[in-house]
């Protein structure tokens, strides 16, 4: 009797579990041919100025799929979507996914730009934290550190500097202006006055570095990055310590190549 109660048990779980699966299947199967309601877009940007909306996706998503709202949620290609997003150079850590209510919905984090820098040819892009290449819209001003003169951009709109192996020589040596103006960036931006003091950072044509500052009327010389954090610092202490005695005009030149110096020139 125990072992016939124990198999019906058996039975009836089983007959539950399959009814379950037929269930899902039907209301999947219902799902798919349900029109798509529209898209929710949503775009984190962390609390960075906007280099695109929420709306200029919406409509690139759009002219390349088709209006979502038109088609059944079934047919929408959820993955070519996703995939199209990880290609926006302004966006990370994209996500498309279709919601229970019949939604496309767009999850994204906007991309910060520290630097915006110009070729010689005066095309402008940024770079971002990780070193990502962005172009610029002139849509959407971006008050950001500038960067101007002899400056390589050998790469396309959405790489990473940082991608470029070590082995590949050519492209690394073609990168080294983007290496030594992304590197004072990030410098510059973790420093509110340094932030708030420095205005453009400028490449010679022998790749040697100068900084245009809000201080006076001088040039200040950094030569290269090699100790760039410490430079800096060095430069900071002489404008609270130094010029605030001598004048922020007794100078036209202030040069930090040098370890632990700064060379003054009238």
């Amino acid at each position: 009797m125990k072992l016939l109660v124990k198999i019906l048990l058996i039975t009836l779980w089983i007959a539950i579990a399959a009814g379950v699966v037929i269930m899902m299947s039907f209301a999947n199967e219902t799902h798919k041919v349900k029109k798509c309601r529209g898209i929710t877009c949503r775009i984190d940007y962390r609390g960075a100025q906007p280099l695109l909306s929420g709306n200029d996706l919406m409509a690139d998503i759009t002219k390349r799929f088709g209006k979502p709202q038109s088609q059944p949620i079934g047919e929408i290609d959820i993955k070519g979507i996703a995939a199209f997003l990880q290609k926006n150079p302004y966006l990370e850590n994209t996500d498309a996914l279709l919601t229970v209510e019949g939604d496309l919905l767009i999850k994204a984090d906007q991309c910060q730009a520290i630097v915006r820098y110009y070729t010689p040819d005066g095309n402008a892009h940024y770079l971002d934290r990780n070193g990502r290449v962005m172009p610029v819209n002139p849509l959407y001003p971006n008050r950001t550190l500038i960067a101007t003169g002899q400056i390589e951009n050998p790469l396309k709109d959405g790489k990473n500097i940082y991608s470029v192996p070590d082995s590949n020589h050519v492209m690394r040596d073609r990168l080294k202006s983007l290496y030594d103006i992304h590197k004072l960036a990030e410098i510059i931006q973790t420093d509110s006055t340094l932030k708030a003091l420095v205005e453009q950072v400028y490449i010679t044509t022998t790749g040697k570095i100068q900084l245009v500052t809000k201080a006076g009327s001088h040039i200040v010389y950094l030569g290269d990055t090699t100790d760039a954090a410490e430079k800096l610092e060095n430069l900071m202490y002489f404008y609270k310590y130094g010029l605030v005695k001598t004048g922020w005009t007794r100078y036209s030149k202030l040069n930090l190549e040098y370890k632990n110096q700064i060379v003054c020139t009238k």
